[in-house]
C-alpha cells in the first residue's frame, strides 16, 4: 500500500516500458519492510533536467537512471562518486541532505556478478566487444584483470581506452588468448541482428576455459548458445541487473539488499 508516508523512488528513461527494475526493487522493498516504491518514468532527453529538479523537490529516496540520460544525469549532480568520475556516466542517484550524489553501481554492479559466479578477474585476460558507456562500465569492473582489450567499430573515437579495430583477424587473435569475452554491443537485443553478429565471431578460437558474458537479460543471446554448445561457460545480463540493483538499494537505505530476493522476483517477471 502506497500512502503518504512511501518514499518514492524512480527509474528514469526513454523509452522505459521495457524495465524491469520496479519489479525486482519493489520486492527488495517489501523483504527488507521498508515503506518505499519504485515507479517507472518516461522522460525524454530535452525534459530530464526537470524531471531531476521534481524529484529533489519530492525529497526522493533515490533515482536509477538508464538510457539515453547516464551522461547528462553527470552535469546535474553537485557530487559524483569516484566510480562516476572515471566512467563519466550516472546511473544511481540520491539526495544527501539537499546535495544530489551520482553514482555508478553498473560497474561494481557486474563485478559482483561475476564474483557471485565464481569467476577471479584477477590476473585474468579480458576482451570487450563494443565501446560504449556499457563498456566503460564494464571495464572499470574489470581493473583487476591482467589485461583489457577493447574493440571497436570507430576505434580512433573511443577516448576512455586504447581500442583496437573490429577485424576477423583482431577477434580471432584476441578470442584465442582470452579467458573472458564480455560482448557489450546492442545486437543481442534483436534476434535477426544477433544472428548475424553470432555467425561473424570466431567463437571456435576460443581456448576451453574461456567464459562468455553478455548484458542482454531478457533473452538468451545467439552468443551464449553457440558458446554452450562448445562447453563454454556462460552468463547473461540478469545478474549484472540484479547487482546494481542491490549496489543502489545499499545507498538509497544503508540496509543489505535482499538479493536472493530480487533474483527471484525477476526471473519470475521474466519468464
Amino acid at each position: 500500500m502506497i500512502s503518504g508516508k512511501t518514499r518514492i523512488a524512480a527509474v528514469l528513461g526513454w523509452p522505459i516500458d521495457h524495465t524491469r527494475s520496479p519489479v525486482m526493487m519493489n520486492a527488495a522493498f517489501a523483504a527488507a519492510g521498508i515503506d518505499a516504491a519504485l515507479v517507472p518514468i518516461g522522460v525524454p532527453p530535452h525534459g530530464f533536467a526537470a524531471a531531476i529538479e521534481g524529484l529533489r523537490a519530492s525529497r526522493m529516496l533515490g533515482a536509477s537512471v538508464t538510457v539515453p540520460h547516464k551522461l547528462a544525469a553527470v552535469a546535474l549532480c553537485d557530487e559524483l562518486s569516484p566510480a562516476a568520475t572515471a566512467i563519466g556516466a550516472v546511473n544511481c542517484l540520491v539526495l544527501e541532505g539537499t546535495r544530489l550524489v551520482g553514482h555508478n553501481t553498473d560497474c561494481l554492479g557486474f563485478a559482483d556478478a561475476l564474483a557471485a559466479a565464481s569467476f577471479d578477474v584477477r590476473g585474468r585476460r579480458c576482451v570487450l566487444l563494443g565501446a560504449g558507456g556499457a563498456a566503460r562500465a564494464v571495464a572499470y569492473g574489470l581493473r583487476a584483470a591482467e589485461s583489457i582489450d577493447v574493440i571497436a567499430r570507430r576505434p580512433a573515437d573511443v577516448s576512455w581506452a586504447r581500442a583496437l579495430e573490429w577485424s576477423h583477424e583482431t577477434l580471432r587473435d584476441a578470442f584465442a588468448h582470452a579467458d573472458l569475452v564480455i560482448d557489450c554491443t546492442p545486437a543481442g537485443l534483436e534476434e535477426i541482428a544477433d544472428t548475424d553478429f553470432t555467425a561473424a565471431l570466431p567463437i571456435d578460437a576460443l581456448g576451453p576455459h574461456a567464459w562468455i558474458v553478455t548484458l542482454v537479460y531478457h533473452r538468451r543471446t545467439k552468443l551464449l548458445e553457440r558458446a554452450s554448445e562448445r562447453g563454454h561457460s556462460t552468463l547473461d545480463g540478469r545478474a549484472m541487473l540484479v547487482h546494481q540493483g542491490a549496489r543502489a538499494f545499499r545507498i538509497w537505505t544503508g540496509q543489505p539488499a535482499p538479493i536472493e530476493v530480487m533474483t527471484r522476483a525477476l526471473d519470475d517477471d521474466l519468464r
